[in-house]
């Protein structure tokens, strides 16, 4: 790609590129859904400031299989919508273009766009690791921990972070210009100001652990973490024994940490 035109030739080694991105898919399950709408806005930044320059690429795209009619509900991309559309291989160019000069990537929801996205487009996507993962569902819960919901259209209303942004809810460039909305306001929030324009320590705060409230799975599944701490130590006991509990659920792993003392 050593010919491959690039808006930002004349920025600085001090900028900072990220890559947001959202998917519109087949189904939920990130395992085996394809997308069918992609968008990607590769903006620029010096230290946590906008300066204003991106590229955009967004399209619809053929899946190999049927949209269903659940997914079209949700996201209302139509089978005959995409029918002339390209397939996902075939925009492998303008996607790379773009990937490969970002230094992060950034989603609401990030890890369920990046599995799907790694492995569609695996010589594209799979670089980007927890380091340069800028996950806005997860930095919205370490800053605003007690509101109901940190749904990315809930927090477009309780914020009013769509008031420059044109087009529809759930299409892909909609909500990536959303995602770069909330980043942007999220950066002006107490909790961010003391990491000093620094990008690896805001990934760092939003990977910081989270306290889980309710298990979500097993037999205490939509119970209080904090009850069944006390009223089932010997369960407890268990579960930290299990080395899949750090590795996939490491939040409710700190959390049982925490309200049993075991981490001090």
């Amino acid at each position: 790609m050593g010919n491959t035109f690039d808006l930002f030739s004349g920025i600085t080694g001090d900028s900072v590129r990220i890559l947001f991105l959202d998917t519109e898919t087949t189904g939920a399950d990130p395992a085996t859904a394809e997308v069918c709408e992609v968008a990607f806005l590769l903006a620029e930044y010096s230290g946590f400031t906008f300066t204003g320059e991106k590229q955009v690429f967004e399209s619809l795209v053929k899946p190999s299989i049927p949209i269903p009619p659940e997914a079209s509900a949700v996201n209302q991309i139509s089978n005959r919508m995409v029918e002339n559309s390209p397939a996902a291989e075939e925009i492998t160019e303008q996607i790379t273009k773009l990937a490969e000069q970002a230094d992060y990537i950034s989603a609401h929801n990030l890890p369920y766009d990046h599995e799907i996205l790694t492995r569609q487009y695996p010589s594209v996507f799979k670089r980007f690791d927890k380091t340069t993962q800028i996950d806005t569902l997860r930095l919205s819960r370490q800053i605003w921990q007690e509101i109901p919901s940190h749904a990315l259209q809930a927090l477009r209303y309780r914020f009013d972070l769509d008031r420059n942004i044109q087009g529809d809810a759930h299409r892909a460039l909609f909500d990536t210009e959303l995602v770069q909305s909330l980043l942007h306001f999220s950066l002006e929030q107490e909790n961010c100001l003391d990491l000093h324009n620094d990008w690896n320590a805001l990934v760092d705060f939003i990977f910081s652990p989270l306290e889980v409230r309710i298990f979500t799975f097993g037999k205490y599944r939509g119970t209080l973490v904090e009850d069944t701490v006390a009223r089932d130590p010997d369960y407890i006991r268990w579960l930290l024994k299990q080395k899949w509990l750090p590795e996939e659920h490491p939040d409710l792993y700190h959390t049982i940490l925490t309200k049993t003392g075991a981490g001090k």
